[in-house]
């Protein structure tokens, strides 16, 4: 591939935001290998590295606008190749790890893992998203996006302006990080350098810290919209929260033809038996979507009370339905958070997105403690895995939980050069100790199979 020096001119661009689209869209197109590239070596122009930029934020929720001069530089850990990572672009260098929203989609073969990637910071915004910072445009904050600190670099324009391809050399490996690591990560706060770095994680076992959900020994997080169009999407009688049970859903991710058919049958309703797809009795504990749509009721019959009339039951009946099917109307592809354990009873969660090429394959029996999908006269006793993935903070109301995003996909059979790092062989900063040892990985998911009467039905590498 020919390799063309360019010089740069800076360009100053005004650009107005119109909205952001939410995270976890759909990778579109079949983009193939470019005759050319053109290729940069700003090495000299580097001002800061990575963790230099992101301690330029200093207050939660105060954005921070480059204004000086400030050039970085990093190698590229993330692909949207299996759709799991959408319109983000992770850059590594030596100090951390940085999200970029590059407002592209199907950009792997135009980034490819490993590249040296320079990004002009001057006149772009430092923000975060639920504990996660990231480089990009000032958000419109008078929009239904309020909430978000920065919105995509998604004009082409844009793009060229501030980020540059540099030589591509060898992808970056994936390390080991302990329960410890991370637990100690997480009482760092979004400083950590641990965030965002490809990392595998051994001995994870399905479920949620009984601590801190008393009720609830398994569970999932996501949520959905009455309506994605509405003023306020995150109005209380808009967004429904699932988050207290596994609502019988053993999928990685739910694609908008399974939620839509899960709505219609009930499957998110209280109470109902799915035991036949390998759900338990302990897998439901609330109703969310019941409990959205007797919020909705309460504003209409407030509203209705306002002018004259008291809706009878049969109106209420009739409401409710009506709310029911807006939901079932506009049903989507959800983003899916499974909870796992650490031995330090740290939790951790698996995010996918509804869109991702694996979204709707099931998670395997032998890690859910479930019977078998084959055979269901072998029930699995909760077995532990280890995953391969991203690794970011998530904030919220309940507290901080890290997270793993798939890059590859979880099923899929690696390459034979796929390697790790051991945790012995990485530093205190998570950076490689000098003749560190690699070790290969064959899956991206991997578990051992243990029936719940101790048999062992082999490990899946």
């Amino acid at each position: 591939m020919k390799k063309l020096f360019i010089t740069f001119a800076a360009i100053a661009v005004a650009v107005s935001c119109q909205s952001l689209i939410e995270e976890w869209q759909p990778v579109l197109g079949s983009p193939s290998e470019p005759a050319d590239e053109v290729l940069v070596n700003y090495d000299s122009r580097v001002t800061h590295t990575i963790a230099q930029l992101k301690a330029m934020y200093t207050t939660s929720k105060t954005p921070v606008k480059i204004e000086e001069s400030v050039w970085i530089k990093g190698q590229v850990i993330s692909s949207d190749r299996t759709g799991n990572v959408y319109r983000e672009l992770y850059i590594q260098d030596e100090s951390g790890v940085l999200d970029v929203k590059v407002g592209r989609s199907s950009m792997y073969s135009d980034y490819h893992l490993g590249q040296w990637i320079y990004i002009y910071c001057t006149g772009l915004t430092l923000g975060e998203y639920d504990g996660t910072l990231q480089l990009g445009v000032k958000s419109d904050t008078s929009g239904p996006n309020a909430d978000y600190e920065v919105a995509y670099i998604d004009t082409q324009l844009l793009i060229d302006t501030h980020i540059f391809k540099g030589a591509i050399a060898e992808r970056i490996l994936p390390i080991e990080v302990t329960p410890e690591q991370i637990k100690a990560a997480v009482a760092v706060g979004r400083q950590s350098p641990l965030w965002g770095r490809y990392v595998y994680v051994k001995d994870l076992v399905y479920g949620c810290n009984t601590g801190r959900y008393t009720h609830v020994n398994e569970k999932v997080f996501f949520f959905i919209y009455k309506d994605p169009n509405a003023k306020d999407k995150k109005a209380s009688t808009n967004r429904f929260f699932f988050s207290d049970g596994t609502y019988s859903v053993n999928r990685w991710a739910i694609t908008k033809n399974r939620m839509s058919t899960y709505l219609k049958e009930g499957r998110l309703d209280k109470g109902f038996d799915w035991a036949a797809d390998g759900a338990s009795s302990n897998d439901r504990y609330d109703d969310p979507l019941g409990e959205g749509i007797e919020a909705n009721l309460k504003a209409y019959s407030e509203e209705q009370l306002a002018l004259g009339h008291a809706l009878t039951d049969a109106e209420k009946a009739a409401y409710r339905q009506s709310v029911r099917d807006e939901v079932v109307r506009n049903a989507s592809a959800q983003s899916l958070s499974q909870y796992f354990l650490l031995s330090n009873n740290q939790e951790i969660a698996v995010r996918s997105s509804g869109y991702c090429r694996f979204a709707d394959k099931v998670i395997p029996a032998a890690i859910l403690g479930r019977n078998d999908y084959e055979n269901p006269s072998v029930q699995y006793a909760h077995n532990p895995a280890c995953v391969l993935g991203l690794i970011n903070l998530y904030t919220s109301s309940s507290g901080d939980t890290p997270q793993i995003t798939f890059v590859e996909d979880p099923t899929e059979e690696l390459s034979a050069a796929m390697s790790y790092v051991p945790a012995s062989d990485v530093n205190a900063d998570y950076t490689l100790k000098e003749g560190y040892k690699t070790v290969s990985i064959n899956r991206v998911l991997s578990y051992d199979r243990k029936d719940m009467n101790g048999t062992d039905h082999g490990r899946v590498e």
